[in-house]
């Protein structure tokens, strides 16, 4: 699916939404207008994205590896992600701030953060 960054109330040209700053993106700000390719809806984001194609709805979910190493983040409960590999949890329960850009490192740097965070 694919989502579109908008405006939090009608006429407002500035900001976008906001997440952990990174070398690509000193400021952290997703800019109004950017569009996204997202494998679920993002509802945490309600009312500041518009779908832009695409649906999740009567659809099933189809697991694409990410990286050989099979490690992604997933939704836990509200507010809480936890790093999976081939689909076993194996971080304790992380922050959405703390888990920002996990999917842009790379599969060495995700073990080792992996590892950083396991379970107690």
């Amino acid at each position: 699916m694919r989502i579109k960054i908008i405006a939090p109330f009608k006429g407002a040209t500035s900001s976008g939404l906001y997440g952990k700053p990174s070398e690509e993106n000193p400021s952290g700000e997703i800019p109004i207008g950017t569009e996204i390719d997202v494998t679920k809806e993002p509802t945490d984001w309600a009312g500041r994205y518009e779908v832009v194609s695409g649906s999740t709805e009567g659809k099933t979910a189809v697991t694409n590896p990410a990286s050989a190493t099979g490690y992604a983040v997933e939704d836990k409960s509200p507010g809480w992600f936890v790093i999976t590999k081939d689909g076993e949890e194996v971080s304790k329960s992380l922050r959405k701030d703390d888990v920002a850009g996990f999917d842009e490192l790379s599969d060495e740097d995700k073990a080792a953060f992996a590892d950083l965070h396991k379970k107690d």
